[in-house]
């Protein structure tokens, strides 16, 4: 394919962008793409070698087989990836994955041209960072092909922390809320420095991420506080695995609005804490049950209008659904 330039808006400026099929053996990866972070946080080194980039992409990347299997069937990947010159080179602001992918294609189908080279949208030279970092973010934030969650929080804690990026700029550039920002930066800060450093050999590490974001809301961390508890604490029943699920710190809110289950949480911890709120308030960990409470609640608040509309048969599907309701619960409490 010969040639072509387009514009592009990119982080707001028009930029030329020149449309072209390169060599895959001219191609560098990007040794800051996002996707290898977890990977990158947990090395004594800071620099790394274009296998070990590799290596990286596909242990830390669920997707690889499926998107190998696309662009094997298409012989060829639907989407040019983003690529910087960098001298007589060229390096991956986003694609990376889909070049390794088109690497292993090319071995395997020797004779193969489509494997040999990759459509990519070349910037120029003289691009600078912020509308690289523009570009990872409308790929992946915004994009069709979203990073895991803690690799977007870790973008937005680099740009944050690192590249001085402020609030506002992070909101018209992601359009996340500022709420959506803070919480996911603070997620990644305590995962960061006080999870990972004392669990980060459970196999299943990152996957808990999730946890954290669920850890940020207000009612969780000011019940915490008020118990004289701490993120320490928190990361410690995620690490001995009493909390289990995002749902099992959604369940801390409720542990907060009851006094007994307060104390047993700042005196024996989750586990014990969720056994008590699940004997006295089953409805917290059963949709059956919490119905059950949103049925009984409603009866209870019925109007007299509606209650008398009921009795003199002037609603016969709402007595139906009362019959029907007495019924299966009969069959219930007959047995008790």
């Amino acid at each position: 394919m010969s040639k072509f330039k387009l514009k592009y808006p990119i982080d707001g400026v028009p930029t030329e962008v020149e449309i072209e099929d390169v060599d895959l053996d001219s191609i560098d990866l990007d040794p800051e793409n996002p996707r290898i972070g977890y990977w990158t946080d947990n090395q004594v080194r800071q620099s790394f070698s274009q296998d070990e980039i590799a290596f990286a992409l596909v242990e830390n990347s669920d997707d690889v087989s499926r998107l190998r299997m696309s662009i094997e069937v298409n012989e060829g990947a639907l989407e040019p990836i983003w690529v910087c010159k960098s001298g007589e080179r060229y390096l991956v602001i986003d694609g990376n994955t889909r070049l390794e992918i088109y690497k292993t294609l090319r071995t395997k189908y020797p004779r193969k041209e489509a494997f040999n080279r990759i459509r990519c949208k070349v910037l120029p030279e003289n691009i600078d960072d912020k509308a690289k970092d523009f570009i990872r973010l409308i790929a992946h934030l915004r994009g069709v092909n979203p990073w895991e969650v803690y690799e977007r929080a870790r973008m937005l804690y680099i740009l944050w922390e690192k590249k001085g990026y402020t609030e506002e700029e992070l909101q018209v550039t992601t359009k996340l809320s500022p709420s959506e920002i803070r919480r996911w930066i603070s997620a990644y800060k305590n995962m960061t420095e006080q999870f990972l450093p004392n669990y980060s050999y459970q196999r299943d590490a990152l996957s808990k991420f999730s946890y954290f974001v669920e850890y940020e809301n207000p009612k969780i961390k000011n019940g915490m506080e008020r118990e004289g508890l701490s993120t320490k604490d928190f990361c410690e029943w995620v690490g001995t695995k009493q909390i289990t699920r995002a749902q099992d710190v959604r369940v801390l809110k409720q542990v907060f609005e009851d006094k007994k289950t307060r104390e047993t949480l700042a005196k024996k911890g989750y586990a014990y804490a969720a056994d008590q709120l699940r004997f006295n308030k089953p409805g917290v960990y059963s949709k059956l049950f919490e119905s059950i409470e949103d049925v009984t609640t409603g009866l209870k608040s019925m109007t007299r209008e509606e209650e008398e509309e009921i009795v003199e048969g002037e609603s016969p599907h709402k007595s139906g659904l009362l019959f029907e309701l007495f019924n299966e619960l009969k069959k219930i409490t007959d047995k008790l």
